[in-house]
């Protein structure tokens, strides 16, 4: 059996250990088509027999591989399709299994296509672990070799380390997380508090590369000194063109997906954006490695806060760093009121349902964010009042995000406990009427305030 590195076939790998050994090639088979092939190359297997499944994707189907095939010592192996799983039988430790996955890219807008992050251009690609990885049931041991065999020679970056085309994972179950990009992208590296960044950005834009990065790691900085260390030790950003826009769409937004962060904005943005509110969709998903999947708490009714309040917190992180003046917050903020008061839903939906799952409501999904941004405005109010100033909404989500590994760590229940540990404060009657009364008082009361701006 042989091994493909560079597109050279080498000697097979020597087993470091005495665990099993997995290693990865992905390749590109159609261009056109955006196909890749991905071969598995397994060492030292003992049971004689591996289960392979599609990582869960929490927001479509997932993934179908295509030819699916396995071989050792040029004799093909038996596969066996069962309870969604496939199941490979050999009677030799060491074999290849290989099959194509087809790319097909989502438009965010349709929420009836299974969600790809992965994306396959003329010169450069990035490929999300969970879109194209089946992923082995048994035990592995830990360095999982991924050889991205597809833009050699042209640069590449990952979420997790990676050495020329070749990206190390620290084991199987961090396949599904791990993005990598790779092709003609400007690569860009630095170290913040002990956090590694990367970026990749591609597309031409009327600000410099460096301005930009420089603009990014301002923002983590300030995050890091309020939250303290993230989930993850390294962090990749890819900054590209938004593909879709138009008046029912949003001219950027950003997705936040393990050790990545994806930033489309709109290719029409000038330099003086990244001054402006554009800069928050950075602070945005760089803000959920604390208010993000570890609090959600499973409950739905709690995306209003994951959002919302991340939303909220972001453009006071930017005024800390420098990045949104005092006078640009207040207009951000005035913007938001104003959007709020004539959403066509607010009457009748309350903040804690509205949603973002159909991104084609556009009305729907401002509801979630500039509803959300008003409630956690009035609750950051509410508890430095309960706290004489002592505590804020930052302090609440550290505090969640610190206890994130206890059971219930997230949601309206353990929201309303951290208040009361931190401030010894009862918000649950507060807490209630904000969320689940369509256009409460709290917010209503904010029109006066705009209206005042105004008259000003």
């Amino acid at each position: 059996m042989s091994f493909f590195v560079d597109g050279c076939t080498v000697l097979p790998l020597i087993r470091p250990v005495a665990e099993p050994f997995i290693a990865y090639r992905v390749a590109l088979a159609d261009h056109r088509l955006s196909v890749v092939r991905v071969e598995a190359f397994v060492y030292g297997l003992g049971a004689g027999r591996l289960v392979l499944r599609a990582p869960e994707n929490e927001t479509g189907s997932s993934l179908v591989p295509i030819n699916l095939s396995a071989a050792a010592a040029g004799v093909a192996l038996d596969i066996r399709e069962r309870d969604g799983a496939w199941h490979i039988k050999t009677r030799s430790p060491d074999f290849v299994f290989s099959y194509d996955v087809v790319l097909t890219i989502e438009d965010r807008y349709s929420p009836d296509v299974r969600s790809m992050l992965t994306f396959m251009g003329e010169d450069r690609c990035r490929i999300l672990g969970r879109d194209v990885f089946l992923v082995p049931e048994a035990p592995f041991a830990s360095g999982v070799i991924v050889d991205m065999d597809l833009f050699p020679g042209r640069g590449l970056s990952s979420s997790a380390p990676a050495v020329r085309e070749r990206v190390i994972v620290p084991d199987t179950g961090e396949l599904s997380r791990t993005m990598a990009a790779a092709g003609a992208y400007r690569f860009f590296e630095r170290e913040i508090g002990g956090t590694a960044l990367s970026l990749a950005i591609g597309d031409t834009w009327s600000f410099g590369d460096e301005e930009f990065f420089g603009v990014l790691c301002r923002i983590v900085a300030e995050e890091l000194a309020l939250l303290g260390p993230p989930p993850q030790s390294r962090y990749l950003f890819i900054c590209e063109r938004n593909p879709v826009r138009g008046a029912a769409r949003f001219d950027y937004y950003g997705i936040h997906y393990g050790g990545s962060m994806l930033l489309l904005l709109d290719s029409r943005i000038d330099r003086g954006a990244l001054m402006d509110a554009p800069m928050a969709v950075v602070a945005h998903e760089f803000f959920h490695n604390w208010n993000g999947e570890t609090l959600a708490g499973g409950d739905d009714a709690f995306l209003w806060f994951t959002e919302g309040a991340t939303v909220y917190c972001s453009y006071r992180i930017l005024v800390r760093a420098n990045v949104l003046s005092p006078e640009q917050h207040a207009a951000h903020r005035r913007t938001v009121i104003a959007r709020y008061r004539a959403n066509p839903h607010r009457e009748r939906v309350a903040v804690g349902e509205a949603g973002n799952s159909d991104m084609w409501d556009k009305d729907m999904v401002n509801l979630l964010y500039d509803g959300g941004y008003l409630a956690a405005e009035a609750l950051d109010e509410r508890i430095r009042a309960e706290t004489d100033g002592a505590s804020g909404l930052i302090d609440v989500i550290r505090y969640l995000h610190e206890r994130s590994s206890r059971p219930n760590a997230g949601g309206e229940a353990a929201l309303v406990a951290a208040v009361a540990d931190l401030g010894g404060a009862d918000i649950s009657r507060f807490l209630g009427e904000l969320i689940h009364t369509p256009n409460p008082r709290e917010l209503a009361d904010r029109f006066s305030i705009l209206e005042c701006a105004d008259e000003r």
